[in-house]
C-alpha cells in the first residue's frame, strides 16, 4: 500500500452539533488528503447537506462516496447528494443493500438504505461492490470485510438482517473502514465500528504500509459498561493505538470512559469540525 500526505477529515453530521448546525443520530465525513477527496457516509437525513451549505463545504470534487455499512443512519442522505452531483462512484460490501429492522417493544423498525440498488443507480450513483479492499486514491483504502477473529463480537438479537428471506441477528458482514497510511503512521477511518474495534485495527495492520495509530469516527460503545470499555481500551493500547476521535455511536458515556480509561489521547470533536492527522497520527481540531 503506498502512502499520502496532510490528512483532513470534515465532520458534515454528527450525533453532537454546535448552534447554526444541524445533529443527528448518523454520522458523515468529508476526507481530504493530498491527493485525494471523498466522502464516508452520507448520515441519517438530507439535513447533512444543510450542513454542509452552511460550512461552505465544497462537495463537488469529491471521488467517491464509502458507506461504512447499510443502516438508515448512515446512508440516508444519498438520494440528496446524488441530487446535487448528479453522479457519484458508491464503494461498499456486497450485503450493503441488505434490509435492516430493529426488534423495539412497540415491533420490529426499519433501520436499512432507505433506497435499494436499482434507485440510487437510477439517480446517477455507480456502485462498486467488493468484500475485498478497494483503493480510494494512494495511501487510501477500504478494509473490506472484517474478520471477527481478534475480538468475538456478541450477538445482538435486537438488530436483525432478512437474509435468505429470514430474519437472523445481523452479523454486519458489511460493516468495513477506510485505512489512510500517512509517512509514519496510519489512521482508521470507521462508520460504526460494528465489526469490532479490535478487529478492524488488526484488519488494517494487514493492508497498510505504516503502523496503525489513530481512529476517527463511530466506535458503537454507546451501551458499553466502563468494564467493557476499560478492557477494549487496554487492548487498543496492547496494540499501538495512541489517538482517537470518537463520534457518533460511542455515545456520551462511551466517550466519557475513553476519556478516563484509554491512555493514549481522546479527541472530542462533532459537527463542524475537521480533525487533522499529522505525519505520525497525532490528531488536532483544526481552528474554525
Amino acid at each position: 500500500m503506498s502512502e499520502t500526505t496532510d490528512l483532513a477529515v470534515t465532520i458534515l453530521r454528527d450525533n453532537r452539533a454546535p448552534d447554526g448546525l444541524l445533529a443527528g443520530h448518523g454520522l458523515a465525513l468529508a476526507v481530504r488528503t493530498a491527493e485525494t477527496a471523498f466522502l464516508l457516509d452520507t448520515g441519517d437525513s438530507p439535513e447533512t447537506w444543510i450542513n454542509v451549505d452552511r460550512m461552505g463545504v465544497d462537495i463537488s470534487g469529491m471521488q467517491c462516496l464509502v458507506l461504512s455499512h447499510g443502516h438508515y443512519d448512515h446512508t440516508g442522505g444519498i438520494a440528496e447528494l446524488l441530487r446535487r452531483v448528479g453522479q457519484m462512484r458508491i464503494l461498499a460490501h456486497p450485503q450493503v443493500f441488505e434490509p435492516r429492522w430493529a426488534i423495539d417493544p412497540g415491533g420490529p423498525r426499519f433501520i436499512g438504505q432507505p433506497n435499494t440498488q436499482a434507485e440510487i443507480e437510477a439517480m446517477g450513483a455507480q456502485v462498486e461492490l467488493s468484500a475485498d479492499p478497494q483503493d480510494i486514491g494512494p495511501g487510501v483504502t477500504t478494509t473490506g470485510e472484517v474478520g471477527r477473529t481478534a475480538w468475538p463480537m456478541p450477538v445482538q438479537t435486537r438488530l436483525q438482517v432478512e437474509r435468505d428471506g429470514q430474519s437472523v441477528p445481523d452479523d454486519f458482514i458489511d460493516d468495513m473502514s477506510v485505512v489512510v497510511s500517512l509517512q509514519k503512521a496510519s489512521v482508521i477511518l470507521t462508520g460504526c465500528a460494528h465489526a469490532g474495534l479490535v478487529n478492524i485495527v488488526e484488519r488494517s495492520q494487514e493492508i497498510a504500509s505504516r503502523p496503525v495509530r489513530a481512529i476517527i469516527g463511530g466506535t458503537h460503545l454507546m451501551h458499553s459498561t466502563e468494564a467493557e470499555v476499560t478492557e477494549l481500551a487496554a487492548e487498543l493500547t496492547a496494540r499501538g493505538i495512541t489517538q482517537m476521535a470518537p463520534l457518533h455511536c460511542t455515545g456520551e458515556t462511551g466517550k466519557k470512559f475513553l476519556s478516563t480509561h484509554f491512555t493514549g489521547k481522546t479527541v472530542l470533536a462533532g459537527t463542524g469540525d475537521t480533525i487533522l492527522a499529522s505525519a505520525d497520527g497525532t490528531l488536532t481540531i483544526a481552528p474554525r
